[in-house]
């Protein structure tokens, strides 16, 4: 009963704008909530027995009782600590509220972030600034950047790390001024946007130091930013994972079965069924997906996910679409699946969790040759040839066509033992790809950074000075000089002046309040060739790391 009153005190339900709302009064935020969650909230005080059967008529009983343990997870404060804690303390702040509804967990990048910040807590001690899941060694941390005296409790934590959540929270970017900890910032959505994420990312490759760097999902993503920068070294692939306990393989008949009665839909067990589970939108290749079902009438297409209500769909008869489902029904989704279809052509795609998902149910998925879904998939499962945009279209990464994708589905559903064999492969495939793995990669990653933090230490600086130097012919040219200003008879260097080209000169001046990656981009403004600057880059990296 504690825990009752501890909510309905923290949490006030409220209307605006025609939307409900429950108010957070400690965290001074609104969490939006449908009709389930508004009408278990106002019986919040009943027994469960009791709003179980009062709702009965509007909603079934895993409904209720799923929405009371959702329900239940934000008021949870009391983040344990063990009495063993791990070695390292990373902060992962997060200005956003970690779930969108209370009752839903989204898919896509705020999953794939949960579930690795969970991995992470048997080996690191999580300091979050939302809510979180109760779970040893997750430590909640209020915080809010805008506030000094936030800030001043963050700085003297000590952390061994920083693990951003998106490159569109720029307010955490001050970080790299108050934190001389590693920051590692993930890459869920390498670009997109018409340009908005690749200049973001630009945005922040610049202001990141040299002990600082970026987590991507696949080699796709870094090869993409190498045409842009000339040192990737500070990107790390940390790919995505699945809990294999939670998406497992089970009897396919019966989970059709299971799923016919849950969607009341008898057709389910009569024909070949061809699924697809995410945001029902034209980059997530929905439209390809409808029009596969329309080449295939003699099998079942059955959609998962949201969609826009105004948004009008001409449906064939053999196409369910059963809305946005909560991830507990998932794995008996994925299972139903004779062949999961995932033709998505998103520029933000760059891992493909959900046929991650699938595989680790030991359904075969059919996916686009797209950067994340290939590399997830590789040889377990089929990868149908699309073509690929070198610049973005809207939100749109390439092209496929729905022909090949019935081609492929089709091959499966009739060779029953291939089908099988990719299913096997599917499974182990998963296997590898868990998200104990990856939280193992990611400490590796602050690991290796930390190492660069205790190489930087103090840099030495050389004076620099600019004059004119007269040539033989009576021409001048302007020259930079490192001045080897000496200091107790201590000579750093042999001589006493150096003359070099003014852009290495400007270079170096700047170097006393700028990093390298900020000196790229004075040099490629100076600097017309790119193996010039390529040349001056190195140049300069090899003698600032000569000094002591």
């Amino acid at each position: 009963m504690d825990t009752i009153r501890n909510m309905v005190h923290r949490y006030k339900l409220i209307e605006f704008q025609e939307s409900a709302y429950l108010a957070d009064l400690d965290y001074h935020r609104l969490l939006p909530v449908d009709g389930l969650v508004q009408d278990v909230f106002e019986r919040i005080e009943s027994d469960t027995e009791e709003i179980v059967s009062d709702l009965a008529d509007k909603y079934t009983e895993p409904e209720i009782r799923n929405c009371l343990h959702y329900l239940h997870w934000p008021q949870v404060q009391s983040f344990s600590r063990t009495l063993e804690a791990p070695p390292l303390k990373i902060f992962a702040p997060r200005l956003h509220s970690t779930h969108d509804q209370l009752r839903w967990n989204t898919l896509g990048a705020s999953v794939a972030h949960i579930e690795l910040l969970k991995a992470l807590s048997k080996y690191a001690t999580i300091h979050v600034t939302q809510e979180f899941e109760e779970m040893d060694n997750m430590v909640l941390t209020p915080f809010n950047i805008h506030e000094k005296s936030s800030v001043y409790r963050v700085i003297k934590e000590n952390y061994d790390g920083v693990l951003l959540w998106y490159l569109d929270e720029v307010e955490m970017m001050s970080l790299l001024s108050y934190l001389y900890v590693p920051v590692v910032l993930p890459i869920y959505t390498a670009r997109g946007g018409n340009g908005r994420i690749a200049n973001g990312m630009l945005r922040w490759y610049t202001s990141m130091r040299n002990f600082d760097g970026f987590m991507t999902l696949s080699q796709p993503t870094i090869d993409l930013y190498s045409t842009f920068l000339r040192d990737t070294s500070s990107f790390h692939i940390v790919p995505c994972g699945v809990d294999t306990e939670f998406f497992r393989p089970k009897d396919k008949e019966q989970a059709k079965q299971e799923v016919a009665e849950l969607l009341d839909r008898p057709e389910i067990t009569e024909k070949p069924l061809v699924g697809y589970i995410s945001r029902f939108q034209v980059e997530k290749g929905a439209g390809v997906f409808v029009d596969v079902a329309r080449l295939m009438p003699e099998v079942l297409f059955l959609a998962a996910g949201s969609i826009e209500e105004s948004h009008y769909c001409d449906f064939p008869e053999n196409f369910v679409h059963i809305g946005r489902r909560p991830r507990e029904e998932l794995p008996l989704l994925y299972n139903a699946f004779d062949v999961f279809c995932f033709p998505s052509i998103a520029c933000s795609e760059e891992f493909g969790l959900v046929a991650l998902e699938a595989m680790a149910c030991g359904t075969v998925p059919v996916v686009s040759s797209y950067d994340g879904p290939k590399y997830v998939v590789k040889d377990a499962g089929v990868v149908v040839p699309a073509m690929l945009y070198d610049r973005d279209m809207t939100s749109l990464g390439g092209g496929i066509l729905a022909e090949d994708f019935a081609e492929a589905i089709a091959e499966l559903l009739q060779n029953e033992v291939y089908r099988h064999k990719l299913a096997g492969k599917a499974r182990q495939r998963a296997l590898q790809l868990t998200w104990d793995n990856s939280a193992k990669c990611l400490l590796q990653v602050f690991q290796e950074l930390n190492v660069k933090k205790r190489l930087v230490g103090q840099q030495a600086h050389m004076p620099i000075g600019f004059g004119i130097n007269e040539n033989v012919d009576g021409s001048t040219q302007p020259k930079a000089m490192i001045i080897n200003a000496t200091r107790e008879n201590n000579m750093p260097l042999t001589g006493t002046l150096y003359d070099t080209s003014v852009e290495e000169g400007i270079a170096l001046s700047l170097l006393r309040n700028h990093n390298m990656r900020e000196i790229e981009v004075i040099l490629s403004y100076l600097l017309e060739d790119d193996d010039a600057i390529e040349e001056c880059l190195d140049r300069l990296k090899g003698f600032t790391r000569a000094l002591f």
